[in-house]
């Protein structure tokens, strides 16, 4: 989830509870104010040290943005220096105020060692996240089936969805276990991977596609039973958010339209040896994901989720992460790509992308 996001969200709801006969109009102007001067609303050692990641989090992404086009060698350069800059930055905020799990994420993330040192690290945060939500985050429920108690929603007339985007503890631990989730999957770790996300589809008013995560791991696993009975699970979801008049993702319109599940289920088919609707099913994938013949058959580099997939605002974007997210489960099946290849209209679906878009 966005850091300036949920970081203003946090500061609204700490000083509406101060000032609860606000009315409608001086809530807009709250709302308003805050995205131009958090720091003025910021009143606890805590919230300041939010604002203080929030910004390092923007600068970093940011400065990322602006080194797509450097030659290879200034790139390496320059991002080094950047990530190193950030770490500490981060450390920084952790030391005075650990309870900023996304500043001790972030942290982690950008240390320089190997993946599996990197997900001793995370599950550690992952740990300390969920001891402070149980002893000091009144309501919080790991068990209910959005995290809140039900007498908590009912005594403060509060949605789950409003809670959790205005509860950074809630947040960062949600951040842990997506970016557990999508590390176990890119090591193949599908089984944990599919557990951790599945705990994250169990949040509301909080954006994610960790159902993406789930597919493509029970598609590794050749769990066709699980899958589609998750599908299943989707589109009721779907259907349900549609009728409450709640889009979970403007760039998708169902389960069908999701370049996770057009791809994962393109990969599950081929892998259980069912040749034709395989071939079917990546045609499918190739027409309604734009770009996702070329993406498919030329890896292309995408920044490091710090701390979780950011959100997009172009389809093929969309398509880029669930293509990349896919690698270890795609390159884990090495003669799948050699296959999609040769599949009819993939190869010039792949070329007329890359013309279009000067790839």
């Amino acid at each position: 989830m966005d850091s300036q996001r949920y970081v203003r969200a946090y500061l609204e709801r700490t000083y509406r509870a101060d000032h609860p006969d606000l009315t409608e109009a001086a809530q807009k102007l709250l709302h308003d104010d805050v995205a131009k001067r958090p720091e003025h609303y910021a009143q606890t050692d805590f919230a300041r040290a939010l604002i203080s990641y929030a910004r390092t989090h923007e600068h970093l992404m940011d400065a990322l943005a602006r080194m797509d086009d450097l030659p290879d060698e200034e790139f390496e350069r320059k991002r080094a220096e950047l990530f190193d800059q950030t770490r500490h930055a981060m450390h920084e905020i952790a030391q005075a105020e650990p309870q900023v799990i996304d500043a001790q994420l972030v942290g982690a993330m950008l240390t320089d060692q190997g993946l599996d040192a990197c997900l001793s690290d995370l599950m550690k945060i992952e740990a300390y996240a969920r001891e402070h939500l149980e002893t000091c985050v009144a309501g919080f429920d790991e068990e209910a089936p959005h995290f809140w108690k039900p007498d908590l929603l009912a005594e403060t007339g509060c949605s789950a969805a409003e809670l959790t985007r205005t509860e950074p503890a809630l947040i960062g631990w949600l951040h842990a276990l997506e970016a557990i989730s999508q590390l176990s999957l890119a090591s193949a770790r599908y089984r944990a991977a599919a557990r951790y996300a599945r705990t994250v589809m169990r949040a509301v008013g909080y954006p994610n596609h960790a159902e993406g995560t789930v597919l493509l791991s029970l598609a590794r696993l050749e769990d066709s039973d699980g899958f589609f009975a998750l599908v299943h699970e989707l589109e009721q979801r779907h259907a349900q958010a549609a009728a409450e008049g709640y889009v979970e993702d403007p760039l998708l319109h169902g389960v069908d339209d999701s370049p996770w599940f057009l791809l994962a289920r393109t990969l599950l088919l081929y892998k259980e040896g069912k040749e034709r609707p395989a071939r079917r099913a990546l045609r499918e994938f190739s027409q309604q994901c734009d770009g996702g013949a070329f993406l498919l058959l030329n890896p292309t580099y995408i920044n490091p989720y710090l701390p979780v997939r950011p959100t997009v605002h172009d389809r093929w974007k969309l398509v880029h992460q669930a293509v990349w997210e896919a690698e270890g489960a795609v390159y884990d099946t090495p003669d799948f790509v050699p296959w999609a290849e040769t599949v009819e209209g993939i190869f010039e679906a792949s070329e007329g992308f890359a013309e279009r878009h000067g790839f």
